[in-house]
């Protein structure tokens, strides 16, 4: 009996070619020599692939480098690229452009983009990544500027105050539970920053059994309260002034019942007496975008075994999440600002 020969359609050639996506190969004198490990990595690392050790990178090899920023953990130094305004349209071949080198999707940077705002586009783990984005930015047509982490000076607390003076030609600051004071020229007033500070916490009671944690109880709290910071020409931490706790006594008669109101007035005597000063009043119309990039802080703490009845113990967890860290980013980010171009 004669053989039929197997019908193959003309697409089935298709099924039998591998999925797996072709792998770059590199020349030996292209590789890079680890100086901690002393082996090589393909050129398209910043990093060591055995010991994780920054590698020596040429302007030559940086070519081959596409940077992959990672998710940095609130803790960790970083170097922001802030993005500068200008004309340009956001197109989204720009756009996809952008987002290869940033952690950011589309819409999100149109949004950003279209602010015409200095704002943070992403977070690079070295130096070295900061400047291959940079430069990658600028290919496409948007400059931008590299503020560390270290420049922002983060992880110093702003001096709080609790009372002002006005004086004729200089302000008297009171700090908050001290003594001390300090006093402004008039024409050291370089930037007032406001804001706003919003806290939740968030607590639950779960029964733990054996194959799943049953949440019992989830209690809510939450608050708000306006932030002024100050800053002098020779000062890049600033002064704050959080409505609760402040003695608003330097309004005088103009002096309301209410804290939020204050903070306007204040705001207004600020413009009054140094109106050479630099104003900038939009953190909360941006903080939806700022908080791709610059997250706000969550903690999450066990706070332990609680007694419910006769041989029953549940455990609580309190969950609290505040924007304070991102504001003073943003804050101290303006008064970089002002010694820029």
């Amino acid at each position: 009996m004669e053989k039929k020969h197997e019908q193959i359609h003309a697409d089935q050639w298709l099924k039998d070619i591998s999925n797996e996506p072709e792998i770059q190969g590199f020349r030996a004198e292209e590789m890079i020599s680890c100086p901690q490990c002393e082996r090589k990595s393909p050129p398209t690392r910043l990093k060591c692939f055995y010991c994780g050790f920054e590698l020596p990178v040429s302007a030559a090899q940086a070519e081959f480098i596409k940077p992959q920023p990672r998710q940095m953990e609130a803790w960790e130094k970083a170097f922001n690229l802030i993005i500068l305004p200008n004309a340009q349209t956001c197109d989204d071949a720009k756009l996809r452009e952008v987002a290869a080198v940033t952690r950011l999707g589309k819409e999100d940077l149109r949004k950003l983009i279209e602010t015409q705002k200095p704002l943070p586009l992403t977070r690079a783990e070295s130096a070295k990544e900061a400047e291959i984005i940079q430069k990658r930015l600028s290919e496409t047509g948007f400059e931008s500027l590299i503020l560390s982490d270290e420049d922002l000076k983060s992880e110093i607390v702003t001096r709080r105050l609790r009372g002002i003076e006005f004086d004729e030609d200089k302000l008297i600051l009171i700090l908050f539970n001290s003594d001390e004071i300090a006093d402004v020229r008039r024409e050291d007033l370089s930037l007032i920053v406001t804001g706003a500070l919003f806290q939740r916490r968030i607590e639950t009671t779960e029964q733990r059994k054996k194959r799943e944690n049953k949440v019992l109880e989830t209690t809510e709290t939450s608050a708000d309260e306006l932030l002024i910071d100050i800053y002098t020409t020779d000062d890049k931490i600033g002064y704050r002034i959080i409505s609760s706790g402040f003695d608003f006594s330097c309004l005088e008669a103009e002096k309301g019942i209410l804290a939020r109101e204050n903070m306007r007035k204040l705001v207004d005597k600020f413009r009054a007496f140094a109106p050479q000063a630099k104003f900038v009043g939009d953190y909360l119309e941006i903080r939806d975008v700022l908080g791709k990039v610059w997250e706000v802080e969550e903690k999450r703490a066990s706070s332990g075994l609680q007694r419910k009845s006769f041989g029953r113990m549940d455990f609580g967890n309190v969950m609290t999440i505040n924007n304070l860290a991102q504001f003073t980013k943003y804050s101290r980010l303006q008064r970089h600002l002002l010694n820029v171009g």
